[in-house]
């Protein structure tokens, strides 16, 4: 009943708002009209919105005046969208639906693309954006056309590609906690046919965390891996310190050939993300700023992150079928040493938790697809996908009871695709789509663990280790699809409905073997223009039936995966962008979110529990976010603009049992910016402030009482700072 009175009140809404815009679809334009999008999100250009899609896309400006520059930051300006961040990964949540298992087996359910090459491992995620030139966000299952990992949503990173211009930018930015970054790309044409760009980005700053550990009486320094005490005290934990490098050459020796090769380098260093360690006999999270910004730590962190990726996009035009080929390879090399308690615990009897991490992979995609280009009433596409991972692994823990334990795991994993998407024009207004997908996922796992006896403060002899086999094997398929109307009710509205599938393979844990996880997502929406085209309102309702949904929990043998039987998501999001005047903008977002477990038990001990009734992880009932700008005009021709944005999230959780110590409290951030252009547009500067009020929530929680501690990673704090950019 609430569902039907929920689609019943949107699409009441979605139908009377086009006939708003169409009264007004005959005035004549103005001087603050919205700018035309074009994106890429059905994998050829359309204008955004006429695509009966759910997305966002913000664009190079956006992210620029906004002061994002990391997927992380996405959260800031998109309510719907949250992140979690362990001390090695970054995890995307979109509507309540996420990936939790960040193991060497484990998958996301919101794919990132850049430049269409799918990033499976979430480590080093956090260090993806430079030279963008827009971001797509698509909310819901994309189960037709990217298939792989895309239960939640796709993040697709589109980077700036030479042209047959001379041009290029710069930019500096400097910053408390003494905030240092840099940028910039330049284009340079070789031929009439050959073009070249190269882009470079540094960030760092130094930690938002102190160590308040005194530097002696560590029961830790015989150990090796864990470092001298003697440093311990300068340790500033979340800093950052990354490099990266792109080089692309596009070549195009007439109108039907277009070849693009791209290759990127990334390295993240530094100490990493470090956590805060509470005993599980506390019940709240930490919320003060006097525990967010110091505490005691007895394992100095160490992270190092290398990431290559190479690519190449080749398309030919034969006329009325366009052919495009996309490769991909990325490979990434991972170390991190982090303090996984959270304490300085020194006690013989409660000992610590340090855990030294590697990781090695090389992803192999390949992607081919044909495409109709006629300006008939159907279009359509085919395509093939296919996809290897290899995984090595490994691991050495110091854990309690004074446990040496460490393993070593090597995976394979092998993805393969058929896909299709139809379109046809029923009448220049009414359109019809559908799409179909087969995938088959095959992922196979050799190794083990090696545990150890009880430490002492030295060996005296090598410890006789006992190994125990992980070995496992899953292979799964499954046929998704994508069916859709939409109607073009007046020249700047479009009312659509949709219905479509997603799929997450299954695979296995130490501990136990998991299914795949599969979701119907329904969904109603409208996307309109009026006021003369300087107001845009879009509108979302959707309903999810999840089945299988795979969930994470940290247990004393290990990461466990579960298939929780059954969820719903219910869900309407509204955004309102209003250019005013052509000096005055505002945005508005406003998402209400009802995300809940229906058939979904968990044995604790030796009892079932039930886990019915609880709310999704990250999943806010309310997600509200809202930004101003003026620009006032000066008299050289110059302009300064001021703008706000503040965002808003009611109680959320960390993990399904929906406890106290997982719970983040409602929160709300408040950014600020003041920027001068200059008369030509060709330089600019900028003063910000992020998080200016200085509010302390979460970015990541791990609940795992066989260490005795409950771990939080705390948000960035307040950070301000200023940016110059040049344009030649």
């Amino acid at each position: 009943m609430k569902l039907r009175a929920l689609y019943f009140t949107t699409t009441a809404v979605a139908l009377a708002v086009p006939s708003m815009a169409q009264a007004a679809a005959e005035q004549p334009p103005s001087s603050n009209e919205i700018q035309e999008i074009i994106v890429t999100a059905e994998k050829r250009e359309a204008n955004v919105q006429k695509t009966a899609i759910a997305i966002d896309v913000l664009s190079a400006d956006t992210l620029g005046k906004r002061n994002v520059s990391d997927i992380s930051a996405l959260q800031s300006i998109n309510p719907g969208l949250q992140m979690a961040t362990s001390t090695t990964a970054t995890i995307i949540t979109v509507r309540g639906v996420s990936g939790r298992d960040t193991t060497e087996i484990g998958d996301p359910a919101v794919a990132v693309n850049i430049d269409g090459i799918f990033l499976q491992r979430p480590t080093g995620m956090n260090a993806a954006f430079f030279d963008v030139d827009r971001i797509e966000v698509l909310r819901g299952p994309q189960g037709t056309l990217y298939g792989r990992n895309a239960t939640g949503g796709v993040i697709n990173v589109v980077t700036n590609k030479p042209t047959s211009d001379f041009n290029g930018n710069a930019a500096v930015t400097v910053g408390n906690y003494q905030t240092i970054n840099t940028e910039g790309a330049v284009n340079f044409p070789v031929s009439d046919t050959l073009a070249l760009r190269a882009s470079f980005m540094t960030r760092s700053h130094k930690g938002y965390r102190n160590n308040s550990i005194p530097s002696t009486g560590d029961v830790a320094t015989t150990i090796p891996g864990v470092g001298d005490p003697s440093n311990r005290a300068s340790l500033r934990g979340d800093d950052e310190n990354t490099k990266a490098f792109r080089f692309q050459a596009l070549y195009k020796p007439n109108d039907q050939l277009s070849w693009l090769v791209s290759g990127t380098l990334v390295h993240q260093g530094g100490v990493g993300p470090v956590a805060f360690g509470q005993s599980t006999t506390i019940a709240n999270p930490p919320t003060s700023w006097s525990q967010a910004k110091a505490f005691p730590l007895n394992t100095v962190g160490d992270l190092n992150v290398t990431r290559r990726n190479v690519s190449t996009q080749i398309d030919y035009d034969f006329g009325p079928i366009k052919a495009t080929y996309l490769f991909g390879y990325v490979y990434l090399d991972a170390t991190h040493l982090n303090d996984n308690d959270g304490t300085a615990n020194n006690s013989t009897s409660r000992g610590f938790y340090a855990f030294r991490r590697g990781e090695t992979s090389e992803d192999l995609s390949h992607e081919f697809r044909l495409a109709s280009t006629g300006s008939g009433p159907l279009s359509w596409q085919i395509g093939g996908f296919l996809y290897t991972q290899d995984v090595n692994v490994h691991s050495l823990n110091y854990q309690l009871p004074y446990v040496l334990r460490n393993f070593e795991f090597d995976v394979h994993v092998n993805s393969k695709a058929v896909f299709g998407q139809v379109n046809y024009e029923l009448t220049d207004k009414l359109k019809v789509s559908g799409g179909l997908r087969w995938s088959k996922d095959e992922k196979s796992r050799t190794g083990g663990a090696w545990t150890g006896p009880s430490l002492t403060a030295t060996y005296t002899s090598q410890p006789t280790l006992t190994f125990s086999p992980g070995d496992g094997i899953s292979n799964d398929s499954s046929v998704t699809y994508h069916a859709g109307i939409d109607y073009q009710i007046a020249p700047r509205s479009l009312i659509y409905a949709k219905i479509d599938k997603g799929y997450k393979s299954g695979g296995f844990t130490s501990i136990n073997q998991y299914g795949p996880e599969s979701v119907v997502a329904y969904e109603i929406g409208s996307k309109n223009r009026f006021l003369n085209n300087s107001m845009q309102l879009n509108l979302t309702a959707f309903h999810y039936d999840y089945t299988d949904q795979q969930v994470s929990t940290l247990t004393a043998a290990g990461t466990e995966v579960l298939n929780a039987g059954s969820s719903r998501v219910n869900g309407i999001e509204a955004q309102l962008d209003w250019n005013a005047t052509a000096n005055d903008k505002l945005d508005l977002s406003v998402n209400w979110l009802d995300a809940k477990y229906k058939d979904f038990a968990v044995r604790v001990g030796s009892a079932n529990v039930q886990q019915s009734g609880n709310r999704l992880i990250q999943a806010p009932v309310w997600a509200l976010a809202g930004g101003y700008e003026h620009k006032f005009e000066m008299a050289n021709g110059g302009t300064v603009t001021p703008r706000v944005d503040a965002v808003y999230r009611t109680e959320s959780y960390f993990t399904f049992f929906n406890a106290s110590t997982d719970r983040q409290r409602p929160y709300g951030t408040l950014d600020v910016s003041l920027t001068y252009d200059s008369p030509d547009g060709n330089w600019s500067v900028q003063l910000y402030g992020r998080n200016v009020t200085n509010t302390v929530y979460l970015a990541g929680v791990s609940t795992g009482s066989f260490i005795g501690t409950n771990t939080y990673i705390f948000a960035a704090p307040a950070t301000f700072g200023a940016r110059a950019q040049v344009k030649f």
